[in-house]
């Protein structure tokens, strides 16, 4: 089915993008093998060779140790801040989505040791749906989503495919297939609940948005510092939405501080705020106007698919730029739709993978890996805690 849908978008059937490469352009690698070998080999040299050697020598030799410890654990984390995923996350949080895509590309197109298998792989998958979904590349997005899917159907790859259905306003499909993330996490997928809501609010139902929304933002209290900006964005501009709709207007401004507080710092939601700022001024087409041109040069490609929306339909009767706006987003996604796997297509996908849904991603790719950090860090732990109590604890007892 996904080669199917990859020839129907000019994809080369292997799950990724055409792309033009480049002889310069960086191989992104698994170096998942390599990562292994050099912790385990610095945590000899900074944490278990200087503990030993200050208990066999009876000295704490200044608190040489600890500083071992803090070394290694710096390592770890520079390491990880320095590794070709975090780089890849700092492009997209910057809106820097084409690069982003063509590095999720070249990391998905290696084949052979260096590929990216299980869990790791998984994470490409869905950061190109993410990236995609940047771009406004929606059709392409679902095709990515589906090869998401495909690899594991678990609750946050489902509800990404949520999302993107959702962006090119399938409402319907984009309804069914978020209930199916809800089910499989007992109704607590936040990116899922954030969907449906921007769905109930489609759909005129700005009540049910409203306690969707709350739901999601019940769990995002319950899973902080887990749940990413944009998953908690996207449900507290749902909220904020649903509450003007409903005439509690002083609560939809209470929540638009709260979604300023969450977006510091993240160019990519500056569009979202702008937007939702845009709805306190819907009564004064000028200044509206003037803050959704903002939102559409800090975000095109929500703006865009924001304006084709029935809620955002108050701000072009007298304002005729956001008018040509919203008919220019609406004729690209019914583009991108027409071009895109129809619903009925989704549906037996779906349909065949419900077996195989698990609340879990696939399985660690990297056992090694894995298995190494723990037994590190547990070691860490035992050995930093016996020294402790070889100099301090058991001398002032």
């Amino acid at each position: 089915m996904a080669r199917y849908f990859a020839e129907r978008l000019g994809r080369d059937g292997s799950g990724s993008t055409l792309v033009n490469r480049r002889p310069y352009d960086l191989v992104v690698t698994d170096s998942s093998g390599l990562f292994t070998m050099t912790a385990a080999l610095s945590w000899f040299g900074l944490v278990l060779v200087p503990i030993i050697i200050s208990i066999a020598l009876n000295l704490p030799v200044s608190g040489l140790p600890l500083i071992g410890v803090a070394l290694w654990l710096g390592l770890l984390r520079t390491a990880r801040w320095l590794s070709p995923a975090a780089h890849a996350d700092t492009l997209m949080q910057k809106g820097r989505y084409t690069e982003a895509l063509a590095m999720c590309e070249r990391s998905l197109a290696i084949t052979g040791s260096g590929a990216w298998v299980g869990r790791r792989r998984l994470v490409w998958l869905n950061r190109r749906v993410a990236a995609l979904l940047g771009m406004g590349q929606y059709d392409a997005a679902l095709l990515a989503a589906i090869d998401a899917l495909e690899a594991s159907p678990d609750p946050e790859t489902i509800a990404n495919c949520a999302v993107v259905l959702l962006r090119l306003n399938r409402y319907d499909m984009a309804i069914e297939t978020a209930r199916l993330a809800c089910a499989l996490t007992h109704d607590r997928s936040v990116r899922a609940n954030a969907t449906l809501a921007w769905a109930m609010l489609a759909h005129g139902l700005p009540a049910e948005a409203e306690a969707l929304a709350d739901a999601s933002l019940a769990d995002i209290q319950a899973l902080t510092p887990y749940v990413r900006r944009e998953n908690h964005t996207a449900c507290l501009s749902a909220l904020c939405q649903a509450q003007r709709a409903l005439g509690l207007t002083r609560r939809a401004n209470d929540t638009l501080k709260r979604l300023r507080r969450i977006a510091r710092r993240a160019p990519t939601v500056a569009g979202v705020i702008l937007l939702e700022e845009a709805g306190i001024h819907a009564n004064e087409p000028a200044v509206a106007a003037n803050l959704i041109a903002r939102a559409h040069a800090a975000d095109p490609a929500y703006t865009g698919w924001y304006l084709t929306q029935p809620i955002a339909q108050r701000f072009q009767s007298d304002a005729p730029a956001v008018a040509a706006l919203a008919q220019q987003a609406s004729d690209a996604i019914e583009q991108m739709s027409a071009a895109a796997p129809e619903d009925r297509s989704i549906q037996t996908l779906l349909r065949s993978l419900r077996s195989e849904a698990s609340p879990r991603p696939i399985y660690q790719s990297s056992a090694p890996a894995l298995l190494t950090q723990v037994a590190t860090l547990s070691a860490t732990l035992a050995l930093l805690l016996l020294w402790m109590w070889r100099f301090f604890i058991s001398q002032s007892l």
